[in-house]
């Protein structure tokens, strides 16, 4: 069985009256020829601690999309659902092109400047069919990336030139898994439905994974659970959301449970900047943890954490934080963007989409000063998107547009 998954969808570009940057198509993806792995269609489990090897994929041909236009009922052009930067000047944007001929309309495209002009990357047909329903992209570096759609993961350790589907065994029935990057190695967490959480790990310049390594996180609840983690140093941390939510913090290699901060449900949103930092969002609609929305900080590896300031009088619908640095933060909250210089004492709203009933649905912060946040707007059909990047740490937000 393949890696399942239940990705946050992100996304991103409408313009609002924006110009439409200028961009290339590479032509042609290449694909290794090599060995097919294991057939998951056999029921075949990965054993603990052997390498899994990646199936090769043919490469399709893809179409050049529409431009695109402002905010629509119904999504036209490119929408981003994820973002990814490795430096201030490259990064990738995971998509939908729409319209979409035969519903094969995942798309992937790359900057090296920033963002400012941007260049299709073709991606082989079954992960553009794979991802009609929306994906997210991660890379480690230029060269070393993954992208996950609701059951499948694909890695490519050339900067995009080739993917190759992933098969790790992880017994999930349904999809609940996540994945993050530290310094050298990406991690994957399953969560099942016994209140334990498959955690599996390989080196991030090849497909070499090892485990599965058993995560007790008791108190989450539910037959579904969803788990997320996150990884720098020596230090991991992992929240599963069931009927409720729980965690688990590790040091040095030994797993121990987590008292998640905000109360009640714990955190809307949180944030490792270092091993023994971290910043939480508080103030999920159900979270029982009052009618505020606040900033809690944490400066030993998450033991305990400190209310360091309030940023809204409600709780919102949805809610993600950027982190810059301890210093420089982002909260989009609901249709606005709040900026601090000050580690959450102060905030200032930067910026307000041009109407209600828009939502923030992924972002991150490449340096001091340079970031990306993505907004959508939910509705019954395709959600038509929005991405926003600042270069003054958080200061103003321009529109992103792709040609």
């Amino acid at each position: 069985m393949r890696l399942r998954a239940n990705p946050v969808v992100l996304a991103g570009v409408i313009g609002v009256g924006m110009p439409v940057l200028a961009a290339g198509v590479i032509a042609g993806l290449t694909m290794d020829d090599g060995d097919s792995g294991p057939d998951s269609a056999s029921g075949a489990s990965a054993a603990p601690d052997a390498a899994v090897t990646p199936r090769p994929i043919p490469a399709a041909p893809t179409a050049t999309p529409a431009a695109t236009r402002a905010a629509d009922p119904d999504p036209v052009g490119f929408q981003p659902d994820s973002i990814n930067f490795v430096s201030a000047d490259e990064g990738w944007v995971l998509g939908r092109s729409y319209p979409c001929p035969a519903q094969l309309c995942q798309s992937l495209r790359h900057t090296t400047d920033g963002g400012r002009t941007w260049r299709e990357t073709p991606l082989p047909a079954p992960l553009r069919d794979a991802g009609h329903h929306g994906g997210w992209v991660k890379f480690a570096d230029a060269r070393n990336g993954w992208i996950g759609t609701r059951d499948t993961l694909f890695a490519t350790h050339d900067g995009g030139s080739t993917w190759r589907e992933i098969d790790v065994d992880i017994k999930t029935a349904e999809p609940a898994w996540s994945l993050t990057v530290s310094e050298d190695t990406v991690w994957v967490a399953s969560a099942r439905a016994d209140e334990r959480t498959a955690l599996f790990t390989s080196p991030i310049t090849r497909d070499a994974w090892t485990g599965p390594v058993e995560v007790a996180v008791p108190g989450a609840g539910g037959p579904y659970p969803v788990p997320e983690v996150s990884a720098t140093g020596s230090r991991a941390w992992m929240v599963v959301t069931g009927r409720g939510r729980s965690g688990a913090r590790m040091v040095d290699g030994t797993w121990t449970p987590w008292q998640l901060p905000c109360g009640g449900n714990g955190p809307a949103d949180w944030h490792a900047v270092s091993e023994k930092r971290l910043v939480a969002l508080c103030g999920l609609p159900a979270s029982g943890d009052g009618g505020t929305t606040r900033v809690v900080t944490s400066v030993d590896g998450g033991v305990t954490f400190t209310e360091t300031g309030q940023l809204s009088p409600s709780r919102p619908a949805k809610a993600v934080l950027l982190a810059a640095d301890g210093n420089h933060l982002v909260a989009a909250v609901d249709e606005r963007l709040l900026t601090s210089t000050d580690g959450g004492e102060t905030w200032t709203t930067t910026y307000t989409a041009p109407d209600r009933g828009w939502q923030p649905l992924s972002g991150e912060f490449v340096t001091e000063t340079t970031g990306f946040v993505v907004l959508g707007h939910p509705g019954s059909g395709p959600v038509p998107t929005m991405m926003l990047a600042t270069r003054d740490g958080g200061q103003s937000w321009t529109p992103v547009g792709f040609g």
